[in-house]
């Protein structure tokens, strides 16, 4: 008995240090695992937390007291930016509400580099489509800016729409509200609530279906940002283990404030919307830190299951489920009854348009183009830029209406002619300002949908006689308005053959004045001209107007026989408009981090083609071709006020053109087919009609004034006859303008002294 009991001493030692080992392995296994999980978690956060697409904003609206802004466009411009109206008082940042012929809104802060549009509450009155008067709080204002739209988002491949906020961003109510419905042990627990597994285990085996689920916030945040969806004992270990680690390694505020940023919440078309800030802006047209007590609780109760309640697809159950969480708020003593019952009666109220809108989508490719020579297409879908250009929200809206209007009404009338229906029509349209080189509005095509080919950068297409102007401007050295050329059928030489240029109505003018040649459009002497000033100087003068295309030194040249886009024209015509001066063309103004530090500036920048005297006196011939000439159709249009243009047509009728300007804008439209066909339209009949319906739609954003004047240019009478000094003797005088040092000095010889 003895000897037996000396044997099972050692196999007892064994088996507890079998045990010890054991435990001591899986202790280091353990803790392997968690020095595992800790170090992927740190790099995880300490990097990039989520991919935030860049957010592409228009420029802000200018409105003022006197402005041409009806109630009507006052109320849908509010509306485009997702404010929603409001039924009673007080009114909250993006809402408004109307009340005979004013419109009272609170208007929202609004963030830019170094300053920011504040939230404020003002009054517009109106008197018979115009603004009357704004009135805020401490008085009447003079001016106001309206915030940009914002125009588009540049996703990754993921489609995740998000907008970042801070947990200082969100009201208590908000934070309460999600606390009560997801984790109200939240302050209580170490990233998992055993108690709350087993209350929620014990109802669903009550229940005999799954009714209450277990999981904490930092459970949730787990498995939404780390894991993938898989129902298993591993993942659910996993899950455990790593939201342990999150809470020894970060504060509650911390693990609440990347909660708030991660949650899926639904979707818009193939968008996912991620985090309360996206939510409450898609939602509610609201920045987080403007969300009601009820539309906070709305928000908490979409977190369980997005798709079931989502407001805007079946208000019923998110009404429900938003009533369930103040219940529940209610019964933790986070709100009072007061609040819960004014809470509880509040409609759902949803702002009435998406956002992003779908606004100059032909700009925006204009813009991403520009944005992907600057960065990686991995920086655009996922650092969260905020991209501010120069496009005005409602002028480019207005491109985008009339070119569509126009186009359809000319292929209707094409029909009832008998016209051939395999050219199908297609525009561009480009508006500028001037002085700066912003490009306003951009529109590429009819139809984004049916063609994203944007012909206002790639549709090379032939001039015509929209390039008239600058033969023009180079004969200016040596000839003045009244010199004379001839409109004959004179034969030039081109390649071994014979050419002879020919007039748009086929008939000859004999001789005429410079201004009259340009006004009406003469083909003849407009070749005339270009061959006095020299074809190898006229290709000097196009180049330094940015004219980049392929040029030969052929007499067809100043006929506008070689291709051109859209965006070069409107370029060199700014130039007629800005005193010489050719501003690079500027589309993006900043760009800017999430956290405000501007990576991109734009400044405007200018070179000097031509002088302020020669470009007005350009200008005051195409005042002529609007008053007189091939461009008069605008007056009958009931365009009124000061403008400057010139048609463009293309032999065969291939092209229409018109290009023109008001002090303040310079606006080039191209109609044509892409396949190159006959469409029978001239400039007027075509792109002078898009230009004039586009110029009375805008009206209120701009502001025509006559043509200054420069330095370098004086006024004298002459005769219409001559040309020459007018004397008493002359029946018919007109004021001209001259270069002070080409003023002719002669006395009218077909009428006397």
């Amino acid at each position: 008995m003895r000897h037996k009991a000396k044997k099972s001493l050692p196999r007892r030692l064994l088996g507890w240090r079998t045990i010890s080992v054991a435990a001591g392995l899986i202790l280091l296994a353990t803790a392997g695992y968690f020095t595992y999980l800790t170090i992927e978690v740190k790099q995880r956060f300490a990097s990039r937390k989520w991919s935030v697409p860049s957010r592409v904003f228009s420029a802000t609206v200018p409105v003022y007291p006197g402005q041409t802004i009806s109630f009507p466009r006052m109320k849908a411009m509010l509306e485009e930016r997702r404010y929603k109206e409001a039924v009673k008082e007080p009114l909250r940042a993006g809402e408004f509400r109307t009340d005979r012929g004013r419109i009272t809104v609170h208007l929202r802060t609004f963030q830019f580099p170094g300053h920011s549009l504040p939230a404020q509450r003002v009054q517009f009155e109106f008197h018979q489509n115009s603004i009357a008067k704004i009135r805020g709080a401490d008085g009447e204002l003079g001016f106001l800016e309206l915030e940009p739209l914002e125009i588009a988002r540049l996703f990754g491949p993921q489609r995740e729409s998000r907008l970042l906020i801070s947990i200082r961003q969100a009201p208590k109510h908000l934070i309460d509200g999600i606390l009560a419905i997801e984790d109200h042990r939240f302050y209580d627990h170490w990233g998992v609530d055993w108690w709350g597994i087993s209350r929620a285990l014990w109802t669903d085996l009550l229940a005999g279906r799954v009714l209450q689920g277990g999981s904490t916030i930092t459970q949730q945040l787990v498995k939404n940002y780390f894991l993938v969806p898989e129902r298993s004992i591993r993942r659910k270990l996993q899950e455990v283990a790593m939201a342990l680690v999150i809470e020894i390694l970060y504060r509650k505020r911390e693990i609440l404030e990347m909660y708030m940023n991660e949650i899926y919440l639904g979707q818009r078309g193939s968008v996912a919307i991620h985090g309360i800030g996206e939510a409450a802006r898609y939602f509610f047209g609201r920045n987080v830190e403007d969300l009601t007590l009820s539309e906070s609780a709305t928000l908490a109760g979409i977190i369980r299951a997005p798709n079931l309640y989502s407001p805007i697809d079946d208000p019923g159950p998110c009404r429900e489920r938003r009533n369930v969480v103040l219940k529940r708020m209610l019964d933790l003593g986070k709100i009072t009854s007061e609040e819960y019952e004014k809470a509880r009666a509040e409609p759902l109220n949803m702002p009435g348009s998406s956002l992003p809108l779908n606004v100059a989508p032909y700009f925006v490719d204009y813009v991403r183009q520009q944005l992907q020579e600057l960065y990686a297409s991995e920086v655009l879908e996922s650092q969260g830029l905020n991209v501010y250009t120069t496009l005005h929200p409602e002028i480019a809206l207005a491109a985008e209406d009339v070119l569509a209007e126009v186009l359809g009404e000319l292929e209707n009338e094409s029909r009832k002619r008998g016209g051939s229906q395999e050219c199908k029509l297609h525009g561009a349209l480009i508006a500028v300002q001037p002085r700066t080189g912003a490009v306003l509005a951009l529109v590429g095509g009819k139809d984004y949908s049916e063609s994203s080919f944007n012909r206002a950068l790639h549709a090379h297409r032939q001039p015509g006689s929209a390039i008239k102007p600058f033969i023009y401007l180079a004969a200016l050295d040596t000839m003045t308005a009244v010199d004379r050329v001839e409109d004959e059928p004179i034969p030039y030489r081109v390649a071994g053959k014979t050419w002879i240029p020919e007039n748009h109505d086929g008939k000859y003018r004999g001789q005429v004045f410079l201004r009259t040649a340009l006004e009406d459009s003469l083909n003849a002497a407009t070749v005339q001209v270009a061959d006095r000033v020299g074809l190898e100087r006229i290709i000097a003068y196009f180049r330094d107007l940015g004219i980049q295309s392929r040029l030969e030194p052929v007499p067809s040249l100043a006929l506008g026989a070689f291709e051109i886009s859209p965006l070069e024209l409107a370029s060199a015509y700014a130039v007629l408009n800005n005193d010489g001066q050719k501003a690079y063309l500027l589309s993006l103004k900043e760009v800017v981090s999430e956290r405000g530090e501007v990576k991109e500036r734009r400044h405007v920048e200018l070179e000097t083609v031509t002088t302020p005297a020669k470009a007005y006196l350009i200008t005051s011939f195409l005042e002529g071709a609007v008053d007189r000439g091939t461009g008069k159709v605008l007056r009958s249009m009931g365009i009124d006020f000061p403008c400057a243009g010139k048609t463009g047509t293309t032999s065969d009728y291939r092209d229409s053109w018109f290009a023109g300007y008001t002090t303040d804008l310079v606006v080039v439209v191209w109609v044509g087919c892409d396949d190159n066909g006959n469409m029978h339209l001239t400039g007027a009949q075509g792109a002078a009609r898009v230009w004039g319906r586009f110029f009375q739609r805008i009206r209120p954003w701009i502001h025509p004034e006559p043509f200054r004047i420069p330095p370098g240019v004086v006024q004298r009478i002459v005769c219409a006859d001559s040309g020459r000094l007018a004397g008493n003797s002359c029946p018919q005088k007109r004021l001209e303008f001259f270069l002070s040092d080409l003023v002719p000095q002669d006395l009218c010889p077909v009428h006397g002294k």
